[in-house]
């Protein structure tokens, strides 16, 4: 399946629809399309938002009630362990009072998870979208073997069938495919690569394109000799056998200097880029904005606890497991963002998106605990 086009006919067009938009008014940044896509789906979000959070703030206060019930099925579950049978008939029973207690209290345990799922097919759209142009350059990839004149019955050419996306800064679109996608060659011979546009209306300037060798490129010009023609045709040479490498046709980034105060590039992908060795301080910056989203939405959705036990003395275990996770998820989500290579613009939705969603929580937790009080 072609998941980039998806890519094609729905998100590029819907957020070069929004940015024409936010220009009308004069907000001039793509930034700004991401804000305003981010908050039209949590505004449709709202109300499954709203009733997630009244399920779990109801949740915390029957929580006395659940862990009686819990308390009374271990203690039975402790009885019965010599006996598998009368054993499983009770956890059925358990299990079927568990979800009659959360029918009457109007709980749904899994509410909290359907916000998410509807947001991320949105989530990865703009990460795919974000990935490449107008936002990044776009590379495509041939990989060139050379075999030795005894190994001629191993000679290969395999067709490029998978075109790439290519939009430029005012949305025109295409997509661009390589003559090859696999060649083995004998050593001595000469194959010509050609880069053509497969469908759409946009145009690629030749001396836009960058050819070049990815990875070691000392040692691979040694092995194999890549003659650009001009941008859209080069030819490659086998000069030693056994050697094999990853020749790059780059498509060039259109969209530049379009930066949103700290952000530099919407296209910066992951806090470090190991294939160009740049520090990404606007992704940095943006993880952690992240990471204190998480602290705050961590914070308004704890339950009230105890204080901590002094010295010597012992804590509830579902309380520890409660504290320990209001501590180390933040840190948890944080680190992933650091780690995870997303690109700033899909990272500033989920920013704006969850500094939203401390909003809602913050105001739907008021509403909800004034109804509860008066219950």
């Amino acid at each position: 399946m072609d998941l980039s086009a998806i890519t094609y006919s729905v998100f590029i067009p819907m957020l070069y629809s929004i940015h024409e938009f936010a220009k009308s008014i004069g907000l001039d940044s793509f930034a700004w399309a991401i804000i305003i896509l981010t908050a039209g789906v949590k505004l449709v979000l709202t109300p499954l938002t709203f009733k997630q959070i009244k399920s779990t703030r109801k949740m915390q206060l029957v929580q006395p009630q659940l862990k009686k019930l819990q308390d009374d099925f271990k203690k039975k579950e402790e009885k019965l362990k010599t006996d598998p049978g009368k054993l499983n008939q009770e956890r059925l029973e358990f299990q079927q009072k568990m979800m009659g207690f959360y029918k009457d209290n109007g709980i749904n345990p899994l509410g909290g998870c359907l916000p998410l799922l509807l947001q991320m097919p949105i989530l990865l759209g703009l990460f795919w979208t974000f990935s490449g142009p107008p936002f990044k350059e776009k590379p495509l990839y041939v990989d060139v073997k050379v075999v030795s004149k005894a190994e001629a019955n191993k000679k290969e050419a395999k067709s490029f069938d998978h075109p790439e996306i290519f939009v430029d800064a005012i949305g025109n679109k295409g997509r661009f495919a390589l003559s090859h996608k696999k060649i083995v060659m004998v050593e001595g011979e000469t194959y010509d690569i050609i880069l053509s546009r497969t469908m759409g209306d946009v145009e690629i300037k030749p001396e836009d394109i960058q050819w070049k060798f990815f990875g070691n490129e000392e040692k691979a010009k040694a092995e194999i000799a890549l003659d650009v023609k001009d941008g859209f045709n080069v030819s490659v040479t086998g000069l030693k056998a056994g050697s094999s490498h990853k020749i790059e046709a780059l498509l060039p980034r259109t969209l530049v200097d379009d930066c949103f105060f700290f952000i530099k590039d919407f296209g910066d992908t992951g806090v470090f880029d190991a294939h160009t060795g740049k520090f990404n301080w606007d992704i940095f910056i943006l993880a952690s904005l992240f990471g204190i989203s998480i602290w705050l939405s961590t914070k308004l959705n704890s339950p009230t606890l105890p204080p901590a036990p002094k010295d010597g003395e012992e804590e509830d275990p579902q309380v520890a497991i409660q504290r320990s996770m209001a501590t180390m998820m933040p840190i948890m989500m944080t680190a992933m963002m650091f780690m995870i290579p997303l690109p700033a613009g899909a990272l500033l939705y989920m920013l704006v998106s969850s500094y939203i969603q401390v909003g809602q929580t913050y105001f739907a937790t008021k509403r909800y605990d004034k109804q509860f009080k008066k219950a």
